[in-house]
């Protein structure tokens, strides 16, 4: 049996948002990198929705989000990179919007970020009246996508070139939009 260490899953405080940076800088090319203002508004704005992971006291991955109100048209707007989630975000909103999700190169394959994803899930679900949960991905990230089918969650539309093309695939970078029922 291996042994691994204990994950701590918990809210982020800004004092972690120096180790959130680095592991945004070890986890997505340049031009999908989210400023640190993005993340202390998120964190200032929307602590219950950005979690941390911590392995032996060092946080090593995280997740953010935050709260649309649910509709069938999809505000494809409201996707974009850097965007500030004091324009997004719905205190009482219905969807969650999973806008980040991220662990340390070094740590990825030990269930990390599926930890954090449905640790956040869970928490918000249980506190505020949730009936689906929304996200986007580019379709070059395999790993991640699958992980979203496993867990319930379907393609509902796309946005061609919303990531950078990282090969000749005429698909690479496309943003595939992902939407599970919480009801």
């Amino acid at each position: 049996m291996e042994n691994s260490p204990t994950v701590l899953i918990r809210k982020a405080v800004p004092s972690d948002i120096d180790a959130i940076m680095d592991i945004e800088k070890y986890s997505f090319h340049s031009k999908i990198m989210e400023s640190r203002d993005v993340f202390e508004d998120r964190i200032s704005i929307f602590a219950n929705g950005f979690l941390v992971a911590e392995t032996g006291g060092r946080v090593v991955g995280y997740i953010s989000s935050e709260l649309w109100d649910y509709s069938d048209e999809i505000p494809y707007f409201h996707f974009s990179i850097n965007h500030s989630i004091s324009d997004t975000h719905k205190p009482m909103g219905n969807e969650i919007y999973i806008s980040s999700v991220a662990v340390y190169p070094n740590v990825r394959g030990e269930k990390i970020g599926k930890k954090l994803f449905l640790a956040l899930l869970e928490s918000l679900r249980s506190e505020y009246d949730i009936v689906s949960s929304i996200l986007i991905v580019n379709s070059d990230w395999k790993n991640a996508h699958g992980m979203y089918q496993k867990e319930g969650f379907a393609e509902i539309g796309q946005i061609d070139g919303f990531f950078p093309k990282i090969s000749s695939d005429p698909k690479s970078g496309t943003g595939i939009i992902m939407r599970k029922s919480m009801k």
